[in-house]
C-alpha cells in the first residue's frame, strides 16, 4: 500500500527522501526543493535585493533546475541566463536550443558566449594538443574565463552555478587526497570576487543531492538535455561519485554529514592557506600568476597547434603540385 505524503497528508507519496525520512507527493516535493534553495541563498547571503543574478545554464538537469527554481523562489529578483556554446559538434547547438527554450518559458533574458565566434576555436580543437587526455580540465578553464567575461559584458556581479552536493563532495575527496588545500577553500558556497570587477560566485544547490535535480525537472516539467558531453566519460569526478555512493551505502545521511565536516575544515583552511597574489594577464587583464592567465595560455597552445597543422597542409599541397616531387 502506498503511503500518504508526509507533508500534505492528502495525496499519495511518490518521492522518497531517505535522509529526511520522508515520502512526498510531487507538489510537496517541488515546494520542498524550492524552499531549500531559498533557505540556502538566505543562509549564506548569496545575493541581495536589487542585484542582478546571472545563472550559468548549460542545458543539463542541474543548471536547468537551478534557473527554474530560483525564478520560483525569488520572483521579484532580476535573474538572467548565461550560456556558453563551446563548439562541440552535434552537442553544443543542441544544448543551446534547450537553454533558449527554457529561458523563453521562464521569461528571463539569455546571453550567449559562442567560443567559435569569439575565439575561432571549439573545445574539440584541444583533442590535437597535449590536453587530449585532459579535456574536462581544459574545458573548465575555458568555461570559467568565458562565463566571467560574459557576466562582465552584461553587467552581472553575482554568478550562480549548478554545482550540487555530489559535485562538491566529489571535488572535496579529490582535492583532499591530493592535498590541494587552495581548491578545498574554493569549494565553499560563496566565493568573493578575485578582482573588484569580477563576479561573486554562489552555489544555491550546495545542499541539494544530484538525483533531486533530476526529480525536480521531471515533476516541475523543466526541459533539459538528455545527452552527456562526449568528453565526460571516465572523468575523475565520476569516479569520485562512485566512491561516495559506496561510502554512503546504509547511511542516507552520509553526504550531509560529510558536507558539514567539509564546511568546518574549509573554514579552518581559509584562515591558514595563503592566497598567491596575482598580476593582470598582459593579454586579457584577468588575474594570473605570471602575467599570462591559464585561459590565454590554452588559447595560445591550441591556436599555435592549428597554425602548425595549416603550414604542414600547405607544404604538402605545394609538394603535390611540384612536377619534380
Amino acid at each position: 500500500m502506498l503511503s500518504k505524503c508526509r507533508r500534505c497528508r492528502s495525496k499519495q507519496g511518490e518521492i522518497h527522501i531517505p535522509y529526511a525520512n520522508m515520502i512526498l507527493c510531487p507538489d510537496c516535493f517541488i515546494d520542498f526543493y524550492v524552499k531549500r534553495i531559498k533557505k540556502t541563498v538566505k543562509k549564506y547571503r548569496m545575493f541581495r535585493k536589487g542585484e542582478t543574478v546571472g545563472v550559468a545554464v548549460s542545458g543539463g538537469k542541474d543548471s536547468s533546475a537551478l534557473l527554474h527554481a530560483l525564478r520560483n523562489a525569488f520572483p521579484s529578483q532580476k535573474i538572467v541566463a548565461l550560456h556558453l556554446n563551446l563548439g562541440i559538434k552535434g552537442y553544443s547547438d543542441h544544448c543551446q536550443k534547450i537553454v533558449e527554450g527554457l529561458a523563453g518559458d521562464l521569461d528571463v533574458d539569455l546571453h550567449i558566449f559562442d567560443l567559435q565566434k569569439e575565439e575561432g576555436i571549439g573545445i574539440g580543437d584541444f583533442e590535437r594538443t597535449v590536453f587530449k587526455g585532459k579535456m574536462c580540465a581544459v574545458c573548465g578553464t575555458i568555461k570559467r574565463h568565458a562565463l566571467e567575461e560574459l557576466a562582465r559584458n552584461v553587467g552581472v556581479k553575482v554568478l550562480a552555478t549548478g554545482h550540487h552536493m555530489d559535485d562538491v563532495l566529489g571535488f572535496m575527496f579529490s582535492n583532499l587526497f591530493s592535498k590541494q588545500w587552495m581548491q578545498l577553500v574554493r569549494l565553499r558556497p560563496v566565493l568573493p570576487p578575485v578582482a573588484s570587477w569580477m563576479t561573486r560566485k554562489v552555489k544555491p544547490l550546495f545542499r541539494t543531492p544530484e538525483n533531486e535535480n533530476l526529480l525536480y525537472c521531471f515533476y516541475a516539467d523543466v526541459s533539459f538535455r538528455r545527452e552527456s558531453c562526449p568528453y565526460s566519460e571516465g572523468t575523475k569526478t565520476k569516479e569520485n561519485l562512485k566512491i561516495i555512493e559506496i561510502l554512503s551505502g546504509g547511511n542516507p545521511s552520509f553526504r550531509h554529514q560529510s558536507l558539514n565536516a567539509f564546511l568546518e575544515l574549509s573554514e579552518m583552511l581559509e584562515k591558514v592557506v595563503k592566497v598567491p597574489r596575482g598580476v593582470p594577464c598582459r593579454k586579457c587583464g584577468f588575474p594570473s600568476l605570471d602575467g599570462l592567465c591559464a585561459y590565454c595560455k590554452r588559447l595560445n597552445q591550441v591556436k599555435g597547434n592549428m597554425k602548425a597543422r595549416e603550414k604542414v597542409a600547405v607544404s604538402s599541397s605545394i609538394g603535390s603540385l611540384d612536377p619534380a616531387a
